[in-house]
């Protein structure tokens, strides 16, 4: 642990030359059958986050040097285009600067901003773009102009996304489009701690109407009705009654409807440059101390939870502890990630967190606030662009722009964790050094 409790101490950025963050995007989340997203493209929304995060930086198109990209399912979304990246930068007035696309599942968005800081770091490029985007629900058919979208149902190659991350030949297959990516974490917890699959069960349903409390007071996000609210026009007083009824189906053994990941159309963007410079652009520059990532830990028997353990291991040094953090952004494909992920880092005890989702001390105005923008159950999950989106959440509490979302204390240091079904999970620590 760097800190004891009230102590105020700068951390040390890890990187040979320091990095910051000085833009972010606003885009919020939606489907493009929603009225607001009515014949945009995904063009469109690209061109709209990336200016945004420019307009926040205090910087142009001229200052930028180089644009790191996330899309995971370019080629099956957007007309078979294996290779966006021209077009992407003639939207946003980029052309010619270099630019390099990442594709690792629902990890792309994250590891676009870590190799966006490796960038600045290395001290080649002293401004980077890092943007992404994805519509997961909706394609554009071969040959028509990029508004005409059509329901990915209709795609005759989609496939299972399990067998699109894997190789299934040769490979053990962990039911990703089953909905079992992190079905494990509930065998694990009864495992290792000796609570039962009921007890799993109202944890699970109580994130849920967690996450969608947050999400009802932030305009970002995707669903923002509340839980209780539909109980009630459902005849339940007891919104865990409800949870648990025929309402709120189980999909496998221990995920039910509302802990499953939801998809949505978005786009993101987040402007780092040199920590020496970054006050010449943005009045609050947000420090990054350090990333770590791990990918294929198949050979455990639990291998999210294995990834999340190395990405700790990797990231905790000089005694760094979970209490050393205001605010937990992570990954919540489906509810046991964030549990799990949660006392991992040590953010939460271990064995003991589901107890904290059971009190609702995890919503935003709890004293161990996770995802209070509403997680990837309620505010929404964009394959490639989910990881930029989460990060610029983290962004806007730290500056305490979050709106009534916000935090209730002041968050000096964030941990964002965030996972993608390629097998890989970062870890990123922001910190306000101001």
């Amino acid at each position: 642990m760097l800190k004891e409790k009230g102590e105020i101490v700068i951390m040390k950025q890890k990187f040979a030359r320091p990095v910051s963050i000085i833009g972010t995007s606003t885009l919020p989340q939606r489907y493009f059958d929603d009225p607001e997203y009515k014949d945009l493209s995904i063009y469109e929304l690209w061109a709209c986050a990336c200016h945004q995060a420019m307009e926040d930086a205090g910087v142009k198109p001229e200052n930028i040097d180089k644009i790191v990209y996330s899309q995971m399912a370019n080629f099956v979304t957007a007309g078979n285009v294996l290779a966006m990246v021209g077009t992407l930068e003639e939207w946003i007035g980029l052309a010619g600067k270099p630019i390099t696309h990442i594709e690792q599942a629902c990890a792309s968005g994250y590891l676009a901003f870590t190799e966006a800081c490796n960038a600045v770091a290395s001290g080649k490029y002293d401004v980077v773009l890092c943007a992404g985007v994805e519509t997961p629900k909706h394609f554009n058919a071969r040959n028509q102009p990029a508004h005409m979208l059509r329901p990915i149902s209709e795609y005759d190659g989609w496939w299972s996304p399990g067998r699109a991350l894997f190789d299934t030949t040769y490979y053990r297959f962990d039911g990703v489009s089953d909905n079992l990516l992190t079905e494990e974490q509930g065998k694990y917890y009864q495992k290792n701690y000796g609570i039962s699959e009921d007890e799993i069960d109202d944890t699970y349903n109580a994130m849920a109407v967690n996450l969608r409390r947050n999400a009802s007071r932030n305009p970002r996000a995707c669903e923002r009705k509340e839980y209780t609210e539909i109980a009630e026009e459902q005849g339940y007083d007891d919104v865990l009654e409800y949870m648990r009824s025929e309402h709120n189906p189980k999909i496998t053994q221990y995920i039910r409807k509302s802990g499953s990941v939801l998809h949505n159309v978005a786009a993101g963007a987040i402007v780092v440059c040199s920590a020496d410079i970054a006050e010449n652009f943005q009045e609050k520059p947000i420090a990054v101390i350090d990333h770590a990532s791990s990918s294929n830990t198949q050979r455990h028997p639990f291998c999210f939870h294995q990834m999340n353990v190395d990405v700790r291991d990797a990231l905790y040094q000089e005694e760094m502890s979970g209490e050393d953090f205001d605010l937990m952004i992570t990954t919540v494909m489906t509810s046991g990630e964030q549990l799990d992920s949660a006392e991992v880092f040590g953010y939460l005890p271990e064995g003991k967190g589901y107890q904290y989702e059971l009190d609702g001390r995890t919503c935003f105005d709890g004293d161990k606030p996770i995802n209070p923008h509403g997680g990837d159950l309620s505010f929404g999950h964009a394959f490639g662009a989910s990881g930029i989106n989460m990060i610029s959440e983290a962004i806007l509490q730290m500056r305490g722009e979050a709106g009534d979302c916000q935090v209730t204390k002041a968050v000096d240091t964030c941990l964002v964790r965030g996972m993608g079904g390629g097998h890989t999970t970062v870890g990123i620590i922001l910190e306000n050094q101001k």
